[in-house]
């Protein structure tokens, strides 16, 4: 990890409200820091054009790298050439589908920035599609390094404590196609939904139960609820007239640290349109 200080313009982002002068301080996060979670089949590459002389790739559907971190922005360094795909960065909830082809070979690319966060915990994760946008003869997804501004890595990821958790939690971690819905009446103004098959959402948290918390309606289909890893129930969240309420909870836990999972089957009951799952936030209870 190294630091620098970077004096500019800020461009718009969705994550910026408008062009400032900044005085940042980043915070360099080569690819093998420890801070950096992977999960599925990663390699690495050696190179003089990488930070640090390496730098980690995959092209395996569903590989995942993460980081918690506290700051105001953060970048994702990487290579763009042209055997190179897409991925899925999710930041706090928010995703943005990231296309890493170049015709010509760039190193130490900057493929992602966020600007204009609150001081405070996040988390970004990339998921690999092994999906490929035109042009390309390859999907493989490099993780060359990341810059936070104003801030640091976390080790070991966030946990949640007790109280409200809401769908844009950094200690959720999210895997698939997530897609967000806003309505005053959601918790927090805003949910999030999904409906493809494997698509999952996972919190980790200190307290002794949790409840999941989620709007449901004819268009509501099927999930698989998990607990410290071991699946606990099948839940169907049809629900007609639709409301809100708690397809699940858990209560009389150990005191400790658990994780609660909630993963999309894709699949519906006879009477609902759809399979979509929501979640609009969770409660832990001490």
């Amino acid at each position: 990890m190294r630091t620098s200080h970077l004096r500019g313009i800020l461009l718009l982002s969705p994550f910026l409200f408008a062009a400032i002068v900044s005085d940042a301080h980043d915070t360099r996060v080569e690819q093998n820091d420890p801070s950096i979670n992977y999960s599925g089949s990663w390699y690495s590459n050696s190179a003089a054009g990488h930070s640090g002389g390496q730098a980690a790739l995959t092209n395996s559907r569903g590989a995942r790298a993460t980081l918690s971190f506290t700051g105001t922005g953060i970048s994702w360094i990487g290579v763009k050439d042209g055997w190179s795909g897409l991925a899925t960065v999710s930041l706090d909830g928010s995703m943005t589908v990231v296309d890493s082809y170049s015709e010509t070979a760039h190193y130490q690319d900057t493929l992602f920035t966020a600007r204009g966060l609150s001081a405070g915990p996040h988390t970004l994760s990339i998921e690999v599609t092994h999906e490929r946008g035109p042009g390309t003869e390859g999907s493989w997804v490099w993780i060359d390094a990341f810059d936070i501004e104003n801030g640091s890595p976390i080790r070991g990821g966030i946990t949640a404590n007790t109280g409200r958790v809401e769908e844009d939690d950094p200690a959720l971690l999210y895997t698939g196609h997530w897609y967000p819905n806003i309505n005053p009446t959601h918790s927090g103004g805003r949910a999030i939904m999904a409906t493809d098959a494997g698509a999952r959402v996972t919190l980790r948290f200190n307290g002794t139960g949790i409840a999941w918390n989620a709007y449901r309606d004819e268009w509501s289909g099927v999930a698989r609820v998990y607990l410290d890893g071991d699946e606990k129930a099948t839940v169907d969240t049809y629900l007609s007239p639709a409301g809100r309420g708690v397809p699940y909870s858990f209560n009389g836990l150990e005191f400790g640290t658990h994780s609660l999972s909630i993963e999309v089957t894709g699949t519906r009951n006879e009477s609902s349109k759809g399979s979509w799952i929501w979640l609009d936030s969770f409660d832990v209870t001490q």
